[in-house]
């Protein structure tokens, strides 16, 4: 009788484990439907996704090289630049070096030869 006992009260904990587990069998089920239906749209998705991504890669790719190019147009435009100002700069200190030499001893000249002119002018007036 004990084995008798033994095996019905282990027969009842197997029914209410079968009892409990149907609830998480259902939702196991549930869930491995519902990862199938998202595995299949993916599987049909997943083409276009791919080839939108390809076409962003390549479309990125043209932009940074494009923008590579137009860089390096603005830098030779800048050292063009640069070089231009100096040549300016240099042409500049080529003419003030060339003329403020001269210009201030035609000044000095001038202003020497109007100092003596007055100097010549009062000594013509002071004989008088």
């Amino acid at each position: 009788m004990l084995w008798e006992i033994s095996l019905l009260i282990i027969a009842i904990a197997i029914l209410f484990l079968v009892i409990f587990a149907i609830p998480s069998i259902n939702q196991f089920r549930r869930t491995a439907k519902n990862i199938e239906l998202t595995a299949k749209t993916l599987n049909q998705n997943l083409p276009g996704i791919l080839t939108n991504i390809d076409e962003i890669t390549t479309s990125l790719s043209d932009t940074v090289h494009s923008i590579s190019e137009q860089t390096e147009g603005l830098k030779e435009g800048v050292n063009k630049i640069h070089d231009m100002i100096e040549n300016i700069v240099d042409f500049e200190r080529q003419i003030r070096e060339e003329i403020e030499s001269p210009l201030i001893e035609t000044v000095s000249t001038i202003s020497a030869i109007i100092k003596g002119s007055r100097a010549f002018i009062d000594v013509m007036r002071s004989k008088r």
